[in-house]
């Protein structure tokens, strides 16, 4: 057994077999839960996005606002197979098994069996790249990539053979596909080349760096063909550069509060933001650039804010409490019973300390080792402070700390034998700062359960299990009405509409706007309810203020359009309809409108 364990394919088979039974297990235990059967956000993005793929729709209307890869992967599998979020699941946990196993081979290449059989099961169980095995998210597609990226660089770094610099060039490439702030990691990787060979990388560089180009190549070919206008891979990096550097930045997750977390909401905002600022139709780029410059300006302006900022960022990209993007993964862990739930799974806090403790032994034994991958650490660490800190954000470094974490056990062990107390207790002494770094209580830490009290009974709703989605926002009311979230009251509304209690629909969201006074789409939906009364001038009003509200919701002016027709008012219309194609002119439904409007209009 000893000398099975010795074998690089042995570790990879029983590592990845380990990682993609606890991976199955959950996509199908997710896929029973009520979020298995409703994509939120991101997710939901992708998932839409895949199937406009498969349809045949290569192209997209506008330029790439985020990373495009992973939905183009996703379309090709539906193309083949139909839309099916459990196979995309699966999809996903083979992905992830995968990773774990390449990490397992990686380290045993650097630091032996032991070391490898650590770093090996702590990506096999580590929970948050256990979970976001399940939604349709890119996580497992780009930490793949990832994991094949660094095989390449070690390779490059040991035989230094240009094939093994153009295939981390395009994996790099490929990976930047998946999380645009990855391009940060080129001058890093550029750096250690140069550490490594001085002068003589400069080929070796050159061709890396075009390999890198040539594969990311695709997605600015697709955005100046649609856009006319030059868009790296995608034209959210400027937003997302003010949401981590503006005046209600604190480092993590916190939007504008004039901004949609929705992202097509976001998008057509971020859009309209910008285009009332310039006073004119402008192109992605200048979009990103609009806000990039905001955030700058504001830095610049600020500098104290910025270092207060810098230093929230640092503190949460190593706390060990997951700053929550898309789906709070301790609300699911506590509510629903998955492995999640189970002690097997890892934290992120033992992952850093262990790593910490490994760098030492790594330096002293493997120094080529420790370079790359605390190089790239700290390279990818940056790439996200410059933004803002998530829990899916920072996952990516997970795979430059694992393999110092699997080199921590041997030759922690190897020391102690050999009772070299001094470098064990450097070694120690810095495992203790990451220990306090982790375990630190977050200063700025916010009790979410009424949110995701509130993002569940929306789930419900969408799933058409009315008597769910109201006894989740009755959970969401019972711990804080103003943290539940304008949507859950909609969607309880609704429900109470649908259901015949329109004195109940209206309470809600009369709650709901007392609450969220600046909130658009309440408005929109409470002139909804006045219309269907046969209120059509309360309508009115309240679609108006809900259009002042909410500019770039469509809704509000198709809804504007269908009373102002109602009203026999067929100029102002289409006025709205119009109004509202200048948000967006690709929209089908204003588009019908319309047609359907100015054909009534002609003698």
């Amino acid at each position: 057994m000893r000398l099975m364990l010795q074998s690089p394919a042995v570790i990879f088979i029983a590592v990845f077999a380990v990682a993609l039974m606890v991976r199955i297990i959950f996509v199908f235990q997710w896929n029973d839960l009520p979020y298995g059967g409703v994509p939120l956000l991101d997710a939901k993005i992708y998932d839409d996005w895949a199937q406009t793929i498969a349809a045949g729709h290569l192209l997209r209307v506008r330029a790439f606002y985020s990373s495009p890869l992973y939905p183009y992967v996703l379309g090709g599998l539906y193309a083949l197979f139909g839309h099916n979020l459990l196979l995309a699941g699966l999809l996903n946990a083979l992905l992830g098994a995968l990773t774990a196993g390449i990490l397992a081979v990686l380290t045993f290449s650097l630091f032996g069996t032991l070391a490898a059989v650590v770093a090996g099961l702590g990506a096999a169980f580590y929970l948050p790249m256990v979970f976001y095995t399940a939604p349709v998210m890119k996580e497992p597609l780009s930490l793949f990539l990832l994991a094949l990226f660094l095989v390449f660089m070690l390779r490059l770094f040991r035989q230094s053979r240009m094939r093994d610099a153009f295939w981390g060039g395009a994996l790099l490439g490929l990976f930047v596909l998946t999380r645009g702030n990855a391009l940060l990691l080129a001058p890093a990787v550029l750096a250690l080349g140069f550490w490594k060979w001085r002068h003589k990388f400069w080929t070796k560089g050159a061709v890396l760096i075009g390999a890198m180009v040539l594969f990311i190549a695709p997605a600015t070919i697709h955005n100046y063909v649609v856009s006319g206008d030059f868009v790296l891979i995608g034209y959210d990096d400027g937003f997302n550069l003010y949401i981590g550097n503006a005046p209600m930045a604190n480092g993590t997750n916190d939007y504008p509060p004039e901004i949609s977390t929705d992202p097509i909401q976001e998008e057509l905002a971020t859009i309209w933001e910008a285009r009332q600022a310039a006073g004119h139709a402008i192109g992605p780029a200048e979009v990103s650039d609009f806000w990039r410059m905001k955030a700058v300006d504001f830095a610049m302006r600020n500098p104290w804010h910025e270092l207060w900022l810098m230093k929230n960022k640092f503190l949460a990209f190593w706390n060990t409490v997951e700053s929550f993007d898309c789906y709070d993964i301790p609300f699911i862990r506590k509510n629903f019973n998955t492995v999640l739930s189970g002690p097997l799974l890892l934290p992120f806090w033992p992952i850093p300390v262990l790593a910490a403790f490994g760098a030492v032994p790594a330096w002293v034994e493997q120094r080529k080792g420790f370079v790359i991958l605390t190089g790239l650490a700290l390279a990818y660490m940056f790439s996200v402070m410059v933004f803002y800190v998530a829990d899916r954000y920072r996952l990516p470094v997970t795979l430059f700390l694992l393999p110092l974490a699997g080199a921590a056990v041997p030759y922690g062990w190897k020391w102690v034998r050999a009772k070299k107390w001094k470098p064990l207790a450097g070694a120690s002494a810095l495992a203790l700062v990451f220990l306090v770094l982790a375990l630190r209580p977050p200063s700025d830490a916010v009790d979410l359960t009424a949110f995701d009290w509130g993002t569940l009974s929306t789930v419900y709703f969408d799933l058409g299990e009315d008597q769910e989605t109201l006894d989740a926002l009755d959970k969401a009311l019972e711990i804080s009405a103003e943290n539940a979230g304008s949507q859950a009251f909609v969607r309880g509304a609704l429900v109470e509409q649908n259901r015949g209690q329109e004195d109940e629909a209206e309470k809600l969201l009369k709650d709901a706007i007392r609450l969220y006074p600046q909130d658009g789409v309440l408005e929109y939906n409470f002139g909804r309810l006045r219309a269907m009364h046969g209120d059509m001038q309360g309508a009115l009003a309240h679609l108006q203020k809900a259009v002042g509200l909410a500019p770039t919701y469509l809704l509000n002016y198709y809804a504007l359009a269908r009373i102002y027709q109602k009203l026999g008012d067929n100029a102002h219309a289409v006025d709205s309809a119009r109004h509202g194609l200048m948000v967006d002119p690709s929209d089908a439904r204003l588009l019908a409108v319309l047609d359907e409007l100015q054909g009534r209009s002609l003698p």
